[in-house]
Order: structure tokens, then C-alpha cells, then sequence
């Protein structure tokens, strides 16, 4: 069940029941074949969850003010995207690797980028309009991927995350962030990874983060 925070500013709406959109959307599919649990948090807003079945998705629409800012999508790997009782703390964005939005950025373009910045636990990708870069990341095989002096972690879900260790570091690029790197170079693998990681598009587009594309 989603939270109803961000409701009060942006209209929610599940294309699953082919409802009608209108402004800036942002539309999650799980290509994936098996639930997935998304999570979305726009600055320190409180976080939103949405249980998506395997071929399902859902659109979230900014309406004519094309206003989301400071926002991520990711998946739980816990199943909760917020702590119980503070619905603006996440239980386990740490763990995860990350979409994430900047609408509007600056000079009417939107910046967005993928980031493994924190960890990497499912296959993702944003889909950006005609002109502008779709973006994806994808480790088929998380276990062997994951070596010193980055660490794996199994959830009690059964789901797997490599944990960048070096990532919020600051320390530039080490051996551990340049494995990431590697497996994904249109992906942050830390913090300042900008430079083949950020990307634009004109504010008004519509995009699509997909998990297991």
C-alpha cells in the first residue's frame, strides 16, 4: 500500500486500469518475473511503495507544473520501503541501486542518472524520449560479480545486494567503485562520478524506470 504524502501534490495513476495522463509522467514497469517492491521519495518527502506484479506497471503523473525534485526510484529488497511509523526514513535505500530525478535541473532541462552509488541489487534502466539517452544498468550474476572489498549481503526476502563500499567515500575511484564502473559505465559508481553519468533532457518529457529490462 502506498503512503499518502505525495498524493496531496502529485495525481497517482495505475496504468494498469488505462486511466488517462496528463503532464509530466513518470511511468515504473517491472519487466521482471517476480514482484517487485518500488519505492519513490522526492527530497525528504514521505516515501511511496507500490507492490508491482511481474508485467505491471505505474505512472505517476507531475501535472502541468513538470515539478519532481530531488526524487529516486528504487526497489526494496526488504519488501518496506519506509520505516514503521516514519514514513519519510527509508528501511533499506542503502542497499539498493538508485534512478534518480531532477525535475527541473537547470537551463528548462531535467537531469537524471542511475546510480550504484550505495549498492546494486536489481537490473535497471530510465527510458528517455526520442533525443535524449535511455540509460541502463544490468549484473546478470550479483554473486560472482561482488569481490573485495565490496561486500555481499542476502536479505532474509532471499534478494542480494552488493554493497559499494568505497562508493560514499570520497575517495574517487578505487578498485572496489571501478568494478562497478566496469559492469555499468552509464552509472554513477560514486559520488562524484559525473562527468559519464549524468544525463539531460528538456523539462516536460516523460520518462519510464524500468526494473529487469
Amino acid at each position: 500500500m502506498a503512503t499518502s504524502s505525495l498524493a496531496l501534490r502529485f495525481v497517482f495513476i495505475s496504468v494498469i486500469f488505462g486511466e488517462i495522463v496528463h503532464g509530466c509522467v513518470i511511468t515504473i514497469s517491472n519487466n521482471c518475473n517476480y514482484m517487485v517492491t518500488a519505492c519513490s521519495q522526492t527530497g525528504q518527502q514521505n516515501i511511496d511503495q507500490w507492490d508491482l506484479s511481474a508485467g505491471t506497471s505505474q505512472a505517476i503523473d507531475l501535472g502541468t507544473a513538470c515539478s519532481w525534485p530531488s526524487a529516486v526510484v528504487y526497489a526494496s529488497v526488504t519488501g518496506q520501503c519506509a520505516v514503521t511509523g516514519t514514513p519519510y526514513a527509508a528501511t533499506d535505500r542503502n542497499l539498493a541501486n538508485l534512478a534518480e530525478l531532477t525535475i527541473p535541473g537547470s537551463g528548462n532541462q531535467d537531469f537524471y542518472d542511475l546510480s550504484n552509488v550505495n549498492a546494486y541489487t536489481i537490473p535497471m534502466s530510465i527510458n528517455a524520449p526520442t533525443g535524449c539517452s535511455s540509460i541502463t544498468c544490468s549484473i546478470s550474476d550479483i554473486s560472482s560479480f561482488c569481490q573485495p572489498n565490496n561486500v555481499l549481503q542476502t536479505l532474509p526476502t532471499g534478494a542480494l545486494s552488493c554493497v559499494n563500499t568505497d562508493g560514499t567515500a570520497g575517495l574517487g575511484p578505487t578498485a572496489g567503485t571501478r568494478q562497478f564502473k566496469a559492469a555499468c559505465p552509464e552509472a554513477y559508481s560514486y559520488n562524484f562520478d559525473d562527468a559519464t553519468s549524468t544525463f539531460t533532457c528538456p523539462t516536460g518529457s516523460d520518462y519510464e524506470v524500468v526494473f529487469c529490462p
